[in-house]
């Protein structure tokens, strides 16, 4: 005798029942579980941020070793080494091109810049622009002067470059002329020396002559005794309060040395622990990353093996060609924009040497790194312009160059560079990598640093091309199956 659960035919039954809605957990409703995951991935993200100084360095040497798992892989086919040896050798070459190269290179570029910025504290550019805008023709210094207000009230501090008033307070005369008796006296004959000139400059023309210098005299103590206190007032520490709330050095004489030592000891101490600090992430920085790179590197197939066996088995061939997929995108475009960087720096910094722009080597490595971004390195262009113009108006009229030798020079090499990149390099080196046509990599980047700033330029073409192969390949097939009606959910996973 049979029972109803036996026989061949019959099929297994599910050990664990539903128990019903009433005893369904909360976190087993899927909704509530895509709503914790994309939770959980927004803490971790945060978290990273709040860590930066140890996920940064383990992010760098990630990247590292994936732009550098190609040239491993090659070695090890071609010469049948250990992958130890190889990423062994590589982190020596590359530590040597450190030493040898960007040290010295480094240094090079700190003197410029320690140079530039000693010129314009000086206000060697605010007169050299000046000079530089009366070479100008008529219509080209109204736009040049048109773009300098502009750029005065995006970055105000970049107005004490070009030489003109900062905006601020206006200062209050108050406290200037009563704490000081020479200041109040040196009013009061103001005063009655203005008095006197008038009365004098209708009868006695000596009379006037001789309240002039009274008048002289008490508007250099006043400018002064002004510049003293504003000076006081910049250089005063803010502990101070903390260390005497009584009263403050301002307010009684007596603590006036024991304050003004506090100030320079505190000042001092700031500045030797910040300087330590950054010596500190430095150190850790340069050491961290080349020893997190090993590990990175050796372990990154064992790393790619483990992310596989995540992924569900009934959807693996379909995520593993996207990713696959994205993964060239990403890597061609990234290795490649890495490549072009570095050969459009070198170019730019002879170029703009050639036509004499000072600080070429300086300024290549800083618009090369801008290559990194597609079309960014334009930014270089005024620059080197200006560069330019200040470096000639310093030399004799006639060594000058012409007006528009000093803006068709370095424009001429920023346009062989870009020329040379988009014929020669990017067809060579990146070709059709991402798959992008220019509008949409110039709307990417920008809505990237509207986002993010530079990092979301730096991300938005490799995010771009990731989001245009999920779309071709997983969202346009479902709508195109919704709009012939074979199917009744357009959204992926319907």
């Amino acid at each position: 005798m049979t029972t109803p659960d036996s026989g061949a035919g019959n099929a297994p039954q599910d050990p664990t029942p539903d128990p019903g809605l009433t005893r369904v957990h909360v976190w087993r409703i899927q909704a509530v579980r895509d709503v914790l995951l994309i939770l959980a991935v927004l803490a971790v993200l945060r978290l990273g941020y709040e860590m930066s100084a140890i996920t940064v360095p383990l992010l760098i040497a990630l990247g590292l070793a994936y732009l550098f798992e190609p040239v491993i892989a090659m070695m090890q086919a071609r010469w049948r080494w250990r992958r130890t040896t190889a990423v062994s050798v590589i982190l020596a070459l590359f530590i040597g091109a450190v030493v040898l190269v960007v040290v010295p290179v480094s240094f090079v570029v700190i003197g410029q810049t320690a140079s530039f910025v000693k010129n314009a504290a000086s206000g060697k550019y605010a007169d050299a622009f000046d000079k530089g805008l009366a070479l100008l023709p008529e219509e080209t210094r109204h736009d040049v002067e048109s773009a300098r207000d502009w750029l005065e009230e995006t970055l105000p501090w970049s107005a004490r470059i070009f030489g003109d008033d900062v905006p601020g307070p206006s200062p209050s005369p108050e406290p200037t002329t009563a704490g000081d008796p020479d200041t109040v006296a040196g009013a009061a004959a103001t005063s009655a020396g203005v008095g006197e000139t008038g009365g004098a400059s209708s009868g006695d023309p000596m009379a006037g002559a001789a309240t002039a210098i009274p008048d002289e005299a008490a508007l250099q103590r006043l400018i002064s005794a002004e510049v003293t206190r504003q000076l006081a007032a910049a250089d005063r520490d803010p502990l101070a309060p903390l260390l005497d709330p009584s009263e403050t050095a301002a307010d009684d004489g007596r603590w006036s040395f024991g304050s003004s030592a506090v100030d320079v000891l505190g000042a001092g101490a700031r500045r030797l622990w910040g300087l330590a600090l950054g010596v500190i992430e430095l150190g850790l920085l340069v050491f961290l990353v080349p020893f997190y790179f090993f590990f990175f590197a050796v372990s990154y197939p064992l790393v790619v093996r483990f992310v596989r066996e995540l992924v569900p088995h009934e959807h693996r061939d379909e995520v593993f060609r996207l990713v696959e997929a994205m993964d060239r995108a990403v890597s061609g475009f990234v290795r490649g924009r890495l490549v072009i960087s570095a050969i459009l720096g070198t170019v730019f910094a002879i170029g703009w040497l050639i036509v004499g722009v000072p600080y070429s080597l300086a300024l290549g490595l800083v618009v090369g790194i801008f290559c990194a971004v597609p079309y960014l390195s334009v930014v270089g262009v005024p620059v080197a312009i200006g560069l330019l113009m200040v470096d000639q108006v310093s030399l004799p009229e006639a060594e000058r160059y012409a007006w528009w030798g000093i803006l068709l020079w370095p424009t001429l090499v920023y346009g062989v560079g870009q020329t040379l990149d988009d014929w020669v390099l990017t067809p060579m080196i990146q070709g059709k990598a991402t798959d992008l046509d220019p509008v949409s990599i110039v709307v990417a980047v920008l809505a990237g640093g509207s986002l993010a700033g530079v990092y979301g330029m730096l991300l938005a073409v490799p995010a771009a091309a990731c989001v245009k192969i999920l779309i071709r390949e997983v969202v346009m097939p479902r709508i195109r199956a919704w709009s012939e009606g074979r199917a009744r959910d357009p959204l992926p996973g319907g």
